[in-house]
Parts: structure tokens; C-alpha cells; sequence
């Protein structure tokens, strides 16, 4: 395939069913040497998110996964900025894979072990004890690494570029085990801010890359305050600065692109993170233009979120069997998933109330359950609308919202 035809190609595979890309993504997924077969999957991330088809968690998946909030395309990573250029991952890994030696057959053995379609809670251990035997091989791995012969042929970046992108990358994976933990903490404040504070002393040791590892920490909701704040002192700004106005770019662009695209879940996952991170940025104590910046982004985020609710409306219409009688009514498990539909929308409409106008977003709910609790919903019992409209905007609107009779 050459750069002639790729557009075509991209193109189709856009427009192809579900099953159909998922079935290109596997064999993409098995080519020992991906090479310009990311290219033509890169249209597909936002919808793969979505559909989270299970792709295999191979080594080199894993080695990088503590860096996928900073992953851009080559196209549009610049020296300077705290990203890591997605082209740049592949002449990496096969650096550090030849480097791992009997770390890395141990994690394979680790995630050969999985067996097919496990729980997550069983894929997610897996993945933390696989990575806790790559990443600090694969740090030492990168420290020093001299710029492999086809650097440029391979990222299409200039060769001044790699030390940069090395270092942001090790910066990362040497926390990586942290950062990990940092997620299993409680959302408490102090909490995270002391583990984001151990995290940073020990990573002002060795400050190269740092911007990286704090544009990392930044794309976490709960540790975007502590890192904003310049835990522990002396905390570079330069490095700050360029890590804040860089996540701030990619939030509104993330937000806008992917949020259309992924489940509700993810999407109020998202735009809690976005909300957490433009509320830390968004103080007195901030440089103007990183505080003009911020305003932007929760513009940006406020509209994004308002239309997700918006389009959430249509995953909160019931669905019954084609051939179902005109009185059937849908079954327990999917009531029930209409209720976490229900959860995860509520939970999107709460990150957009920190972004935006709380009224707004109550109207936005309001409207939804509305729909969901008028008499002709095909498929619901009262009770189910009453259950939908109850976790939507609360028992008391709910009554109001539900036609029927009301309790004596």
C-alpha cells in the first residue's frame, strides 16, 4: 500500500461495519512488524474505544500503555511538545524489546497465561504484574539508547528528535508503576496529592523528559490540582507551563473528536478529567495565558459534553426483538443496562456542570427523562420509566416527569 492509495483505503475501512474493522484491527494486531499498518487504523482509535473489541495486551502494547495519554499522531507531534509521536513507538520497541531479555519472557508467559475473554479485574492484575517486570528493564533499556540507524526512515522525524522523545518516554516508564498505583488510590485530595507529590520528588532527580511524565499526570483528573499546584517546591514552571498548555490542547481536541465516539462511560470519564484539569488550571496563582488557555478548553468541553447528552438520548431508547407483540416489554438484563446507561449519563451530566452552566445541564436531563418516561416508551413498565427518570434527575422530578397515577 503506498501513500497514493491509503486515503481510499482509510476511507473504506471508516465506512465498514463494526465486524469488519474489528476483523482488519486482529490482523493488523498479529503483524510482528506493524510498520505503516498504524497509519491505517488511525482513523479507527475514537471508534475503538468504543467498541473495545478485546485486542490482544501484547508486550509491546503494554510496554507503552503508561503513555497512551500523550500519544499523538506523527503528523502532528513538534519538538517541544509534551507528547510522544505514536510513528516513534515502533523503532522504540524494537530497541527496547531486543533489551529485555529474561524480564521480557516472563512477561509473556504473564499475559499468555490470561485466558480468552477473562474478566477485567483479571486482565488488569495480569497487565500490572506483566508491567512491573518490563518497565524498569525498559527504562534502563532507554537510558543512554544511541539513535537507531532508521530513526527517520522509520518515524519520518528529524534525528535531532530522538533524544527528546527517548527521554519523555523513559521519564514515564520509569514511574510507570507509580502512575499505576496512583489510579487505585482513593479519589481523596490528600491522598493523591501525596502520592503525585512522591512522584514528582523522585522524578526532579532525573528532569529530563519531565515535561512528558507531568502532561501524564495532568490527564488524570484527581492528580491534575496537585500537579498544578507545583508539588513538591521547586517544581520547574518552564516544564510546568509547557505540560499544562499542552494538555489543555489536547483535552478540547480529545473531548471533541472522541466524546461523539466512545461509550457514555468513557465519555463522563473524560470529561471529568477535562473539568478537573481546567478547574486546577483556572486559579489566581496561573499565569494569564495558561488561565485564557483553560477558559478555552471548558468552553470547548461545556459544548462537547452538551452534545454528547444530546446524542446519549438515543442509547436510552428501548429496543425490543424484531416480531415483538405491541405489549412486550424488555427483559431484566436489559433494563439493566439502560439503568447504567442511565448512571453513566448522569455522571457526564455532573462533569458538565463543572464545565458549564449547572441549569443548563439540568434542562439537558430534564429533557432526556422526559422522553424516556412518556406513556408510548416501547418496552418499559411504569416502574422502569419511574426507575430511568429517578436516576436521571432524581425521585422527586421523576413523579413529575412519569405520566400514571400518582401515590395516595
Amino acid at each position: 500500500m503506498n501513500a497514493a492509495t491509503l486515503p481510499e483505503v482509510q476511507r473504506k475501512l471508516v465506512q465498514a461495519r463494526d465486524e469488519q474493522m474489528a476483523r482488519v484491527v486482529a490482523l493488523v494486531d498479529a503483524l510482528p512488524q506493524r510498520g505503516d499498518a498504524d497509519l491505517l487504523i488511525a482513523p479507527l482509535r475514537p471508534r475503538l474505544a468504543r467498541l473495545a473489541p478485546g485486542r490482544p495486551m501484547t508486550v509491546q502494547r503494554l510496554l507503552f500503555r503508561p503513555l497512551d495519554p500523550v500519544i499523538v499522531p506523527g503528523a502532528q507531534w513538534r519538538p517541544g511538545m509534551a507528547a510522544v509521536p505514536r510513528t516513534a513507538l515502533g523503532c522504540l520497541a524494537a530497541s527496547v524489546l531486543a533489551r529485555l531479555g529474561p524480564a521480557g519472557v516472563a512477561a509473556r508467559a504473564v499475559l499468555a497465561a490470561v485466558p480468552p475473554g477473562p474478566a477485567p479485574d483479571v486482565a488488569r492484575d495480569a497487565a500490572a504484574q506483566a508491567g512491573a517486570l518490563l518497565w524498569p528493564v525498559a527504562t534502563a533499556a532507554l537510558d543512554g539508547l544511541l539513535t537507531p540507524p532508521d530513526w527517520t526512515s522509520a518515524t519520518g522525524l528529524p534525528l535531532p528528535c530522538f533524544g527528546p522523545v527517548r527521554d519523555g518516554v523513559a521519564a514515564v516508564l520509569r514511574q510507570a508503576a507509580r502512575l499505576a498505583a496512583l489510579h487505585a488510590l482513593p479519589a481523596g485530595d490528600a491522598v493523591v496529592a501525596a502520592g503525585v507529590a512522591a512522584i514528582l520528588a523522585d522524578a526532579q532527580a532525573a528532569p529530563a523528559g519531565l515535561e512528558t511524565l507531568l502532561a501524564v499526570l495532568l490527564s488524570y483528573g484527581p492528580a491534575a490540582a496537585a500537579v498544578a499546584k507545583g508539588l513538591p517546591g521547586g517544581l520547574p514552571a518552564a516544564a510546568l507551563d509547557a505540560a499544562v498548555a499542552q494538555s489543555l490542547d489536547r483535552a478540547g481536541d480529545v473531548l471533541m473528536r472522541t466524546l461523539p465516539a466512545v461509550g457514555l462511560g468513557a465519555a463522563a470519564g473524560h470529561a471529568a478529567d477535562v473539568a478537573a484539569l481546567v478547574d486546577a488550571v483556572d486559579q489566581p496563582a496561573t499565569r494569564a495565558a495558561l488561565r485564557e488557555q483553560a477558559g478555552r478548553t471548558r468552553q470547548a468541553a461545556d459544548q462537547a459534553c452538551q452534545a454528547r447528552i444530546t446524542q446519549a438520548a438515543a442509547d436510552l431508547v428501548p429496543r425490543l426483538p424484531e416480531g415483538s407483540p405491541p405489549d412486550a416489554v424488555l427483559d431484566d438484563l436489559a433494563v439493566d443496562r439502560l439503568e447504567g446507561t442511565a448512571r453513566d449519563l448522569r455522571r457526564l451530566g455532573r462533569a458538565g456542570r463543572q464545565l458549564g452552566h449547572p441549569a443548563t445541564y439540568d434542562a439537558l436531563l430534564t429533557q432526556v427523562a422526559a422522553q424516556v418516561g412518556a406513556d408510548d416508551s416501547p418496552g418499559l413498565t411504569r416502574m422502569d420509566r419511574l426507575r430511568l427518570a429517578e436516576l436521571l434527575v432524581g425521585a422527586q422530578a421523576a413523579l413529575r416527569l412519569v405520566p400514571g397515577d400518582e401515590p395516595a
